[in-house]
């Protein structure tokens, strides 16, 4: 990408990358891992012309998800749509500045998160 002039990657993390999820700590600890990537290496990339971002989805309804669909509903767990998760991919890769987690919830705007500062 850098040899041509850049370009833009899109890395999907989860709501898992902000929040840890007590349920499934190995997940969550991959998904803090996606984000620490994407806060490494961004400042990098961009110097190079290549915007790095993450966008950071709640629960898709998907097949991998469908054995639990009626258990998340029954226990009034939003499920996003897959076409709402490749929305906040494709304003990333049109428009996303460097660095940017988007995180994409249920019914509401796609909104970046920010990180609170270290004291």
């Amino acid at each position: 990408m850098g040899r041509q002039g850049g370009g833009s990657i899109v890395v999907t993390a989860s709501y898992a990358a902000i929040k840890g999820v007590p349920q499934d700590p190995i997940y969550t600890m991959t998904k803090h891992a996606v984000i620490g990537l994407v806060r490494a290496l961004h400042g990098s990339l961009a110097r190079e012309g290549i915007r790095l971002s993450a966008v950071c989805p709640g629960l898709v309804d998907t097949p991998l998800t469908a054995g639990g669909r009626e258990r998340f509903r029954a226990a009034g767990i939003p499920m996003l749509d897959a076409d709402e998760v490749a929305a906040a991919v494709e304003q990333l890769l049109r428009d996303g500045e460097p660095g940017t987690e988007l995180v994409v919830s249920p019914g509401k705007p796609a909104v970046r998160y920010i990180a609170a500062p270290l004291p």
